[in-house]
């Protein structure tokens, strides 16, 4: 789940690059498939509160601790790609790159790493829409 919940942090630092990308509750779903299993897990759906200030700063989404780096960062104003590297309990690195508008994200995501001793690899399909402003 931790994983998820990564995922979840990257599609909003990659969407909240631009200003014109709205602050807000954001509901993100995150469909992950695993190369050399079958069959994909999720959709996961959260809903995410996306500050003003988030928007303006995609390095606030994960906040002090985070352990992630962002490189080759990209952005053209309506996609953003990067290169991301985190360290902590369960390092990884990866590449992803977000489609968005002001309102709606989509992100392809590609990650690999070590959990345990044991080598993983992900990608992820994520959409996300701003279904409102954030609740209290």
């Amino acid at each position: 789940m931790l994983r998820y919940s990564l995922m979840l942090s990257i599609l909003a630092v990659g969407g909240a690059a631009r200003a014109d990308v709205e602050p807000g509750s954001w509901e993100v779903s995150v469909t992950t498939s695993v190369p050399g299993t079958p069959g994909e897990i999720g959709p996961v759906v959260r809903t995410r509160c996306l500050s003003a200030d988030d928007a303006r700063d995609p390095s606030r989404v994960l906040g002090p601790g985070g352990g992630c780096e962002f490189t080759n960062r990209r952005d053209d104003g309506s996609v953003y790609t990067f290169a991301i590297v985190c360290d902590g309990q369960m390092p990884m690195r990866g590449v992803g790159k977000v489609r968005y508008g002001a309102a709606s994200m989509e992100a392809d995501l590609e990650l690999s790493g070590d959990a345990g001793g044991q080598s993983f690899a992900t990608r992820s399909h994520v959409t996300a829409h701003r279904v409102g402003p954030c609740k209290s």
